[in-house]
């Protein structure tokens, strides 16, 4: 059985989550049908006026699947954001604006007016490089990107693990072209590495500032925009990763989106944003990928809300929550409507969704019809 069909079993035996989203659609309920419940009491007691003043129409018992959806806060922006660091030390001389996408090539910073750009690859630059140095592959990550930049217009360089008199020269050529002194040598502090091409966040420095190594630059992220969701640790089990979710956005607009990753660790939370654990309870971040990128407006860190589907139902008859009749004696009713001829007939409750609940009755099938107000 898996995590989902786990939590939705958890749920229809009464498991908290589920008790608080019925209640929630059951308060909802009584209030939308307290009129129309009291308007067909009236005929009961002589008040005819009340049930000739209300309009009535049908509408069938379908038999559909259902998604009960909770909402909870997310925050829009953009994904694998993580803190660039000096290599070297001087005076702050560059910086890349925020906002801006850079890649292979293009310089992130430049310290004592030294460009400082971005290469591809996924180990971090740790040690020198230059002719005496042992085989790794950090030198060939280095001979990738010099090769896809085009310092090595002649292909004499091999890209393998081995530093070469070719990659030596490569390196040489990169230099030039940057207006720097050509030693043929690599240092860590030259490029920073990433593994694709990065969106500038915020900067964590200035212009004309002092910075050594270690020192904080800027934030980057990529490209993509993502939402990233606090979820309350208890939550965890009714979200997998590909599950669809559907996103209300700053404007007011909603788009859909899909769950691209699962935290496996929780951490405790100190916000009180709805949906989430402001009381200090433990949360796992959910990353959300979204299906139409450009619906998102150009925003970073900006709030919106994520509607997960907590519990699903699959083929169960459902009609209007408008249909719903709350019985005096408990319990709740449907009007059945059969040519004109109309009878009542007691029904349980289960998930609600899209304007619409799951009902189980005696006798109920679909394509009935069921007596809603206008």
């Amino acid at each position: 059985m898996s995590a989902r069909e786990t939590a939705s079993s958890g749920a229809r035996t009464g498991g908290e989550a589920a008790r608080r989203l019925a209640g929630l659609a059951l308060a909802v309920t009584v209030a939308a049908t307290a009129a129309w419940t009291a308007a067909r009491r009236g005929s009961d007691d002589g008040q005819g006026d009340q049930r000739a003043a209300l309009r009535t129409s049908t509408a069938a018992v379908v038999r559909r699947d259902l998604n009960a959806q909770e909402a909870v806060a997310g925050t829009l922006g953009y994904g694998d954001t993580r803190t660039i660091l000096a290599g070297r030390q001087g005076t702050v001389t560059g910086l890349a604006a925020e906002g801006r996408v850079l890649r292979r090539g293009q310089n992130l910073y430049r310290v004592d007016n030294r460009p400082v750009p971005l290469f591809y690859g996924s180990i971090p630059w740790w040690r020198t490089l230059s002719n005496s140095v042992d085989n790794g592959p950090d030198v060939a990550q280095l001979e990738r990107n010099l090769a896809a930049l085009g310092h090595d217009p002649d292909q004499e360089m091999t890209v393998d693990q081995d530093f070469t008199a070719a990659t030596r020269a490569a390196v040489k050529r990169w230099q030039e072209a940057l207006g720097l002194e050509q030693t043929g040598t690599f240092e860590p502090g030259d490029a920073v590495v990433a593994s694709g091409p990065v969106r500038v966040g915020s900067l964590k420095t200035s212009l004309g500032a002092p910075l050594g190594p270690g020192g904080q630059v800027m934030e980057v992220g990529s490209t993509s925009k993502q939402v990233t969701v606090d979820l309350d640790a208890t939550r965890q089990a009714y979200v997998e990763v590909g599950d669809a979710v559907d996103v209300d956005l700053p404007d007011g607009r909603t788009t859909t989106g899909k769950v691209a990753e699962v935290g496996k660790v929780a951490t405790a939370s100190d916000s009180s944003a709805a949906g989430g654990a402001g009381d200090g309870s433990p949360t796992v971040e959910v990353a959300i990928s979204l299906d139409r990128p450009s619906d998102a407006p150009e925003l970073d860190q900006a709030p919106v809300d994520v509607r997960i589907t907590t519990e699903t139902r699959k083929g169960v008859l459902a009609v209007p929550v408008s249909a719903l009749l709350a019985l005096s004696e408990g319990g709740y009713a449907v009007e059945l409507d059969d040519g004109g001829a109309r009878r009542l007939l007691g029904v349980r409750l289960g998930t609600f969704a899209d304007g619409l609940v799951e009902v189980s009755g005696t006798s109920l099938t679909a394509g009935m019809r069921v007596v809603v107000p206008q």
